[in-house]
Parts: structure tokens; sequence; C-alpha cells
């Protein structure tokens, strides 16, 4: 084997082995954003009901106060709005309060962070910016000498000349082909 292709071996090997972890935070990342069209990957959507006594359909800064005693929240209350004369949306940090000021009913509504997936497309999207796009540009131009180092790894017919020629063009033909379809 020639240095070269011994060189190529080294290097992919090495950076192969360095960027699993990365493959996988833009992978599994990037599985999910494509379906943003069908859910949302970074928050879970969540609903709970709870009752409090009725406090009925008076005016508003009188009913509001009522209300806010009535639920006893541990958090901080952003706004409140009156939906209309038998309701009242309370405002938190992350969720709304529907509450139903004829029957006591309380239905809290909102959004939490969906585990490993929001950390995994923060990192993917480069929200950190700063440090992270340094991490992020490392690790694009450690994937640009895989693909050329990977090249040359094997001959013959599995290789370049064979196999891995055709592999290879059609890695480059299907996204082509895929532009000329959707952009024409």
């Amino acid at each position: 084997m020639g240095v070269f292709r011994k060189v190529c071996r080294w290097l992919h090997r090495e950076l192969g082995y360095l960027t699993v972890g990365l493959t996988l935070v833009y992978a599994v990342s990037g599985l999910a954003v494509n379906h943003a069209h069908q859910w949302n990957a970074n928050y879970q959507h969540t609903r709970s009901t709870s009752r409090i006594d009725p406090v009925g359909t008076g005016e508003t800064p009188q009913v509001t106060e009522a209300v806010l005693a009535a639920l006893d929240l541990g958090e901080p209350i952003k706004n409140t709005w009156r939906a209309a004369p038998d309701r009242l949306q309370v405002f938190v940090e992350d969720a709304t309060l529907n509450v139903n000021l004829l029957t006591g009913e309380v239905v809290r509504e909102g959004l939490v962070e969906r585990p490993v997936l929001f950390e995994l497309n923060f990192l993917h999207l480069n929200t950190p910016k700063g440090a992270w796009t340094v991490v992020a540009d490392a690790y694009a131009g450690i994937l640009i000498v895989l693909a050329i180092s990977g090249i040359f790894l094997v001959r013959g017919r599995r290789g370049l000349a064979g196999r891995g020629g055709v592999l290879m063009a059609l890695g480059f033909v299907l996204p082509l082909v895929y532009l000329l379809l959707v952009r024409s």
C-alpha cells in the first residue's frame, strides 16, 4: 500500500472516530428538523385540568383578583386577559391557563422542551453561535476531509474504478436530479 493510501486510511480512521458524536448530534437533529411540518421537535404540548371555586362573571378587576387568589400560582404572572364574559386567561412563563368563570374549570396548556432533542437542535441550528460556530465549521471541514480521503481507501472493482465510483456518482446525481425536478 502506497504512502498516500496509508495516510488517507490513517486520517480517515482517526477523524472518523473523532466525529462519531458530532455526526450523531447532526443526524438525529436533522431527522427531527426535516419533519418540523409534522411535529414540533423542540417542544411538547402539555395540557392539564384542575378546578377552582367558580367566581362568576363580575367586573374584570374583581374577577381577575379572585381567580389569581384561587389559583395561588407559585410562578410569576405575565398577563391576564378576559377572553369572553365567562372566560379569563392567565399567562405565565411557559403556559396559558384558561379559566371558566362559571364552572371553575382551569385548563393549563403549555410547551415543555423535549429532552435531548431540544439540545441537539440547539446545537444543529447553531443557536449558541460563538465558540460553537468554530466547532461546527471544524466538523464541516473534517467531513470534507473524510469524504475525500474515503475515495482513495479501496482499489479495484470495489473502489473508485468500480462500485465505489458508481455510488459516488450517485451521491452527486441525486441532489442534482432533485433540484432539477423541484426547481423546474
